[in-house]
């Protein structure tokens, strides 16, 4: 008959057993989170690339699609690291607004940089500073919110090529 009495191998086994499933679930749940976000990145990389590829014709610079491609790679993989630190702030913290917070900030600034290459195919050029003064503003109660006229959206001249 077998002693009652675990080894200590036996008891490690046990133990990292354990944990490796509680780490197996928590990783588990922050996938699932992150599903939802990678979405909208995805989108939004490839209008970058699309209107990032406009302006940078229209500034005359020339576009090589090595280039292209290497910075929309590296630009997923930066966004797979911010939806990865926001879901895992918010299951941390158990603060949902920290993962839809943090996204928020980092695909409105995208979605800025995006505007703002639009638009300078059309001769203007989108202040993001001025867009988020306003904001601040905005949001600080201020009644009557004035911008001024040149703060957010400026005329370009047109670079000669």
């Amino acid at each position: 008959m077998k002693n009652a009495l675990l080894t200590a191998s036996e008891s490690a086994a046990i133990v990292e057993g354990t944990v490796a499933a509680a780490l197996v679930a928590v990783l588990q749940t922050a996938v699932l989170r992150m599903i939802p976000y990678a979405v909208p990145g995805l989108m939004l990389i490839v209008l970058d690339l699309f209107f990032g590829v406009r302006a940078a014709r229209y500034r005359g610079e020339k576009v090589r699609g090595s280039t292209a491609i290497r910075r929309s790679l590296a630009k997923t993989f930066e966004y797979i690291c911010w939806i990865i630190l926001a879901s895992t702030l918010a299951i941390a913290f158990d603060k949902d607004w920290l993962e839809w917070g943090t996204l928020g900030l980092v695909y409105a600034n995208e979605f800025l940089s995006i505007i703002g290459n639009y638009l300078e195919t059309k001769g203007l050029q989108l202040s993001i500073a001025g867009v988020y003064r306003a904001i601040i503003r905005w949001l600080g109660g201020k009644a009557g919110v004035e911008v001024e006229p040149g703060e957010i959206l400026t005329d370009k001249k047109r670079k000669k090529k």
